[in-house]
């Protein structure tokens, strides 16, 4: 008897972040700072997938990169569910991300960031795993990899390291235990 494929959309969480946890010098500006090796580790990972979810701002920095992607752009200006190709931007406080996402029959979804988008797929159990790559930099400013106002505790299990380049970049592999 053959087991049944399981029918389950995996989301899977991509970041790059500075030794601080900064994941981007300020909410318009491109993450030019990441290795090769990231960049080339992540572009293979999209290959993969479905769509990717991003925030209306890193849609901005990387509108070049997505606009031939199946994109789900979150941002609280759309009033309703607006085209523009592969590109659907929607408001997640008037749009069921999850039922949406379903309705497209995606299965693997890449969650790209920013800050507030992570702690929104986080919240509402929307983030599976987690790659976390770690380049040797500090910020002392800039946008956090999570921004949720209220306290929350969510577990993770730390599934592989692997070291990317001489330089010091790591990528972290963690599994949502939560």
């Amino acid at each position: 008897m053959k087991k049944k494929k399981s029918s389950k959309i995996k989301y899977i969480a991509y970041v790059a972040s500075s030794i601080d946890g900064r994941i981007s010098k300020g909410s318009l500006i491109s993450p030019d700072w990441t290795s090769n090796e990231d960049w080339n580790f992540f572009q293979k990972s999209l290959a993969k997938m479905n769509a990717v979810v991003v925030g209306h701002n890193t849609y901005k920095v990387s509108k070049n990169h997505l606009k031939w992607r199946n994109s789900i752009v979150l941002s609280s200006k759309a009033n309703h569910e607006k085209r523009a190709s592969a590109v659907i931007f929607v408001n997640p406080q008037k749009t069921d991300l999850k039922k949406f996402i379903e309705r497209k029959k995606y299965k693997k979804v890449a969650i790209l960031g920013g800050g507030q988008v992570y702690d929104f797929c986080l919240r509402n159990k929307m983030l599976d795993e987690l790659f976390l790559t770690i380049e040797p930099y500090v910020f002392t400013t800039g946008v956090p990899m999570f921004s949720g106002a209220l306290f929350q505790k969510y577990k993770f299990s730390l599934q592989s390291i692997k070291r990317l380049n001489t330089k010091g970049t790591i990528l972290l592999r963690y599994k949502n235990e939560s």
